[in-house]
């Protein structure tokens, strides 16, 4: 919480530094689509599957110079992933399916390098997002296949735990017509999902590629 009220405050500093020397500030919306999964370290057996979720919220974009922004977004961001995993053991193989949803409070903070004019442009975007954990959602099954052909199936009831934020790094493009704005951006987690306490355990971060629409106005 300490850092993201650092990050907001020195946001707003600079909002209010640049608007008064440049005269552009932007306020909008944007709402879109993410593609998430994981990745990470250790995950020789697992086998993720990309889950499609929904992102959106508040965008503030200020210039600091005619080629650049800097660019603060308020969003909800959808993220997880499907993964299985196989085994086999001494009378019986199996599998486990897993799938956990992670809503997150996400506040990315980017800096954008234009080309074109004041309303018409191409930008490239690079920054941070912070993430705070205000939900998830959890399913799971083992299925169980017994040399004499029997299956079992059982539910999985229990969730792991969580870490309560992630950090990550962010890289995109987008483009700004008429106020209507555009944007593709790659995320990578920098903080290991689950709380294992183990060093054995996989090192697993978030991923995610997400494509929004969006529309802007105008305020200086």
């Amino acid at each position: 919480m300490k850092k993201l009220i650092f990050l907001t405050s020195l946001f707003v500093a600079t909002l209010f530094g640049a608007s008064t020397s440049f005269g552009q500030l932007y306020v909008g919306g944007r709402i879109g689509g993410t593609s998430a999964s994981i990745t990470g370290s250790g995950l020789k057996d697992f086998q993720p599957v990309s889950k499609m979720y929904l992102n959106g919220g508040l965008v503030t974009t200020v210039s600091l110079h005619p080629r650049f922004s800097l660019q603060m977004e308020l969003l909800y961001s959808g993220k997880g992933s499907a993964f299985e995993y196989y085994g086999d053991y001494q009378n019986r193989r199996g599998v486990i399916s897993l799938s956990q949803k992670l809503h997150y409070f996400a506040v990315p903070l980017v800096l954008q390098f234009k080309m074109g004019d004041r309303d018409n442009y191409f930008h490239f975007d690079a920054g941070m997002v912070y993430n705070s954990l205000i939900g998830n959602k959890f399913s799971g099954s083992i299925t169980v296949e017994e040399l004499n052909g029997d299956i079992f199936e059982y539910d999985m009831t229990t969730s792991f735990n969580l870490n309560k934020t992630d950090f990550g790094l962010a890289f995109g493009v987008g483009l700004v017509a008429s106020n209507i704005t555009f944007d593709f951006r790659y995320e990578i987690g920098q903080n290991q999902i689950y709380q294992t306490g183990s060093d054995d355990a996989p090192n697993i971060l978030n991923r995610a590629f997400l494509v929004n629409v969006g529309y802007r106005f105008n305020l200086l």
